[in-house]
């Protein structure tokens, strides 16, 4: 039976230390931050307005830092354990005399029982310190972890002091505590740090909120290369150093030379297919740049950007014989283009049942450029766009950009450095996701549109460049960098739990997707940032691409 001796009455040097893997850790109580786990959304909100708090942040989905000041804390905390909020509240800690290292805890305790102690010892210790029994640790046997109540009288390092004090019933107890690592994935290539689209850090004009999270996506996966990411487009400089690896490069197609070297030609003006493919694909080997999907197989599929029907059909499916995704930043421009039948019908059985795992290709088609509906009549007055030459069109009636509407794939609109609308970037109800790009006006290339450029792979040996004498450029942008990137992230999908169908993987990055709030008009004084009660914009969709919680979600139904 559990010691008679009184311990309900914790001493004032139980709180003073901590036991972690057999070691006694002196503790001091952080002055300006201490932790709360709210009961649910609601609560955390009303924690945000309590008397004293000055912000609160994620540590993790259950547990969030609250900070505070020195002279605000104690009754901060006095505040959430109120009946006004009723909300766990627990110091935060540090070693005493050390700096850099808090300790953050939960209310739970691990706890361990002597080789001698029975099943009746332990509902004892839990009557007695009025701890809940969480679960017991099949492979450490008489290994509990319990959770401390409002009744037990003392935070989670005094109980589980207090437990350790029970000799010849506990063999340890330590409170679970949150580990906080630094991802291990993070790319040598001496150019990711420059490329905030994957990771970002605030600075001028960008915010953090702006990437899609990628090292975090790359603990999970960096890419399988059985998971095979089709880039169709102009042509690619195949012998980039970034498209260099073991099985990297894949079923390589020309359709312009009718051969299986789809290299850019100068003559032909090609320039825009390598920037796409290192945005998804680009191998982390120390050099360079990485894409989203870096360990991922490339299909480099290159066609003259002009093509029959027949031909898109037959393109498109001979690479989806080999391809998981396609990525494809090139359309129309803002004019009426529907489909023909035939290649509406090919888009729906390569995304409902194509590819090599029979499960359909996940398609991902740019939006496009010119900050014009995907499908509306524009009326008498018509729309007025610049063409990529400068020259100043307008459209009247009908506008349908066939690709981006088509329901089986994936339309892909611009979001910025500074999380905000890209000013050209189209839009509409079928635009589905949105991915960080650069930023500029549509009609006025000189005029000022803040945001950053994306880093990317760039041709130099080969057609034309965007930044000379360079294999690297900072200057991509567009959608037709946003959807690349989307196509990566969807590639990281499949190489978390490559039995998901394509329109379970479309599902993911769509209700994953974290909602951009931008109440600001554009430069002609549209607003459409707002979403429906559906959760979505006419602007982003459903929201810019995570590429953690997409992932994270891919394996969670695996």
């Amino acid at each position: 039976m559990a010691s008679r001796r009184n311990n309900n009455h914790p001493s004032q040097d139980l709180g003073d230390y901590v036991m972690r893997g057999g070691e006694r850790i002196e503790l001091e109580r952080e002055s300006d931050r201490f932790t709360a786990m709210p009961a649910d959304a609601r609560e955390l909100e009303r924690l945000r307005s309590a008397p004293g708090v000055r912000a609160v942040e994620p540590v993790t989905r259950e547990v969030y830092r609250v900070l505070t000041t020195m002279n605000e804390r104690d009754a901060a905390m006095s505040a959430l354990r109120s009946d006004a909020f009723n909300t766990i509240a627990h110091h935060a800690y540090r070693p005493k005399d050390g700096e850099g290292t808090v300790f953050y805890i939960t209310d739970r305790i691990v706890m361990r029982l002597a080789k001698s102690a029975t099943q009746a010892d332990m509902s004892v210790l839990l009557d007695k310190y009025k701890l809940r029994l969480l679960k017991a640790y099949e492979r450490r046997p008489q290994t509990y972890l319990v959770q401390v109540t409002k009744d037990s009288g003392a935070n989670p390092i005094k109980i589980a002091n207090l437990l350790a004090r029970e000799k010849g019933l506990v063999e340890y107890a330590e409170p679970d505590m949150i580990n906080r690592f630094y991802s291990s994935q993070i790319p040598s290539d001496p150019l990711f740090k420059r490329q905030w689209h994957l990771d970002a850090k605030a600075g001028p004009q960008l915010l953090a909120a702006a990437a899609v999270g990628a090292p975090a996506a790359w603990d999970i996966t960096p890419g399988e290369r059985s998971i095979v990411v089709a880039v169709i487009d102009d042509g690619f400089d195949l012998s980039h150093p970034d498209f260099q690896g073991a099985g990297k490069v894949v079923h390589p197609r020309d359709y312009v030379d009718g051969d299986s070297t789809p290299f850019p030609e100068a003559s032909h003006d090609d320039y825009h297919g390598t920037p796409c493919a290192g945005v998804a694909i680009a191998e982390s080997n120390g050099r360079g740049v990485v894409g989203v999907a870096m360990g991922c197989a490339f299909m480099p599929v290159r066609f003259p950007l002009s093509a029959s029907d027949d031909e898109l059909v037959q393109i498109f499916e001979e690479t989806a014989a080999h391809a998981d995704v396609i990525s494809c930043s090139w359309g129309p421009p803002p004019v009426n283009a529907p489909l023909p039948q035939v290649l509406s019908d090919t888009f729906t059985e390569l995304a409902t049942s194509g590819g090599p795992r029979g499960n359909g290709v996940v398609i991902c088609f740019a939006a496009a450029n010119f900050n014009a509906p995907l499908n509306a009549d524009v009326g008498f007055a018509g729309f007025v766009w610049r063409d990529y030459d400068g020259q100043l069109r307008r459209t009247r009636g009908r506008i349908l950009n066939g690709n981006a509407t088509h329901p089986s794939l994936i339309a892909v609109a611009a979001s910025t450095s500074l999380n905000r609308h890209a000013a050209y970037s189209n839009w509409g109800k079928e635009v589905c996701v949105c991915a960080p790009s650069n930023n500029f006006n549509p009609l006025d290339s000189s005029a000022f549109a803040p945001g950053l450029g994306i880093w990317t792979t760039d041709n130099e040996r080969h057609g034309q460049d965007f930044t000379p004498r360079s294999r690297y450029t900072g200057r991509f942008g567009g959608t037709s960098s946003a959807t690349p990137l989307v196509a990566g992230i969807a590639a990281l999908v499949l190489s978390a739990n490559p039995n998901l169908s394509a329109a379970e993987v479309k599902e993911i990055l769509q209700s994953t997707a974290d909602k951009i709030v931008d109440t600001d008009p554009d430069f002609l004084g549209a607003m459409r940032g707002a979403y429906d009660g559906n959760g979505h914009s006419d602007w982003f969709g459903f929201g810019k691409v995570n590429a953690e919680k997409a992932v994270r979600e891919a394996k969670r139904r695996g």
